[in-house]
Parts: C-alpha cells; structure tokens; sequence
C-alpha cells in the first residue's frame, strides 16, 4: 500500500461513524437547507434562511466525511486498470456519495451506506468505463465485464471467451494487438493520430488565454489546484492525489478545492458572457 493510501485512510479512520439516528438527523438539515437555499434563490431574504444553508452545508460535509471508508471498502472490489490507482478509483466513488447524500430520503427508513452503495459503484463504474477502457462498451456489457472480473480477482486469462474478448478491447495494452484473420492491419494503425489543426491551435491559444484570464479570481493555492487537475501549467493533467501531494493535502481534500474552484471560475464566466 502506497504512503498516499495509508495516510488517506488514517485520516478517514479517525472520524467517528454515524448511526442512524444521526444520520436522519443530518438528512433533515441537509433537506431543510435545500429549501432555504430554493428560497432566498426566490428572493426571500433572512438570517434563518441563510444559517440553514450553512447548516446543511455542515452537515453535509459530516455525513459525507462519515462514510468515505464505505468507498473504499467499495472501490477495493473493482481490479485496477494500468491507467488508474486506488485512489482514482475513491475520488470517482466520493462524488456518488456526495450525490448519493443529496438525494438520500430519511423518511423511507432505508440504510444509508446501502443505498449508498448504488451510487458509489455507478460512479465508479461510469469512471472506468470513461477513462480506463480503450474502447467503449454498452452499459450492461461493462458491468457484465467487470462483476467477471471480480470473480476471478482482475486475473484476465482467468476470463471465459466472451469475457475475455470484452476485456481485450477495453485494455490499453491491446493496442500492439493485431486484429482481424491476418497480421496487416494493427488497431493503431485505424487510429487517428489525433494532432490539431492550424486553426485549432489559434482557438486553442485563444481559449487558453481567456480562461488564464478567469482563473486570476482564485487565490494562488486554488488556481495552482486547477492548473494541474486540468494540465494548464505543463499539459499533463494530474490525478487528485498529485494534487494534494503538491499541497500537502490528502486527494479528497484536493477534490473539493479543485470543485469550489472551477464552480468560482464559471461564475466568472457566466458574468463576463453577461456582461458582454
């Protein structure tokens, strides 16, 4: 286990659990905030409105820091793609718990960390399908796919033909693969080579140079966050965890920077497009 890892689940270790009174209890602040917020969104104004949505924005970090061991007990499962980490794998599964705190009902007397559970395989799911495969494949084939995959822990020669075949083709590593009956053509050879334009290196300057631009609204700490996340300082994007080990910070911690960062940074943008 990476040092990154173990420190992650130290500090995900210390904070107490929730039982399910509490969790009802943090459900209905989190619900009572979402009214508040659609209210003063209305126009209405008022102190109590304004300090239920900072309660439900309390509680909701709670709840969330509460039940981040649940996925990575549920990220642990999925076998690790060559593209990704462990911890890649957490940060996809964190924003299904955040969705799945959302919209988690407390009247309907469910268990959280199971209704949970669905969210945070989806979204993990949703990320391998995206990011890890070579080629995508149809949602029941993937989820078909990867529920073999656990079967056999990851081992791919492990797989029945079907399977096998499926896992072939979402593997970067099958790029050296030939296909077809004969040897003549290799799928990078059917691949484009993906280079740009002329003209869409002048958009591209063109672009970068306005969003540079929006990024001045951010400290120094959150725009240095978004600049690696998305590759704007080197051209390599870097995963949460390189990010928060550039700021000394764990990947969840980097996560919510680089989001409060990037909703700051639309806000701009959406008033410059306004305003112009």
């Amino acid at each position: 286990m990476s040092d990154s890892v173990g420190q992650y689940l130290n500090e995900i270790g210390a904070v107490p659990l929730l039982n399910a009174q509490e969790e009802r209890e943090l459900a209905q602040i989190i619900e009572k905030g979402a009214e508040a917020r659609a209210r003063l969104e209305a126009g209405e104004t008022g102190r109590e409105l304004t300090r239920a949505v900072r309660a439900a924005a309390a509680a909701k970090d709670r709840f969330i820091r509460a039940n981040l061991r649940l996925v990575v007990s549920v990220a642990r499962r999925y076998p690790l793609p060559p593209s990704m980490e462990l911890l890649d794998l957490v940060q996809e599964g964190n924003l299904g718990l955040e969705h799945a705190v959302d919209k988690f009902d407390w009247r309907k007397g469910f268990k959280f960390s199971t209704y949970a559970t669905f969210w945070i395989r989806q979204a993990i799911g949703r990320a391998l399908d995206q990011k890890a495969s070579l080629v995508r494949l149809p949602g029941d084939r993937s989820a078909s796919l990867r529920a073999a995959l656990r079967q056999v822990s990851g081992d791919g020669d492990e797989l029945d033909d079907e399977h096998a075949r499926l896992h072939r083709l979402t593997t970067p590593t099958s790029l050296d693969r030939t296909i077809g009956d004969d040897d003549s053509n290799e799928l990078i050879d059917l691949l484009s080579d993906g280079g740009p334009s002329p003209e869409q290196e002048v958009i591209a300057r063109s672009d970068e140079a306005a969003v540079t631009g929006l990024l001045d609204v951010l400290d120094p700490r959150a725009r240095r966050a978004v600049e690696q996340r998305f590759g704007l300082d080197d051209g390599r994007k870097k995963s949460y965890r390189e990010v928060g080990e550039d700021l000394g910070v764990t990947a969840e911690a980097a996560r919510r920077l680089v989001k409060r960062a990037v909703n700051v940074v639309r806000e701009q943008a959406a008033a410059a497009t306004d305003a112009a």
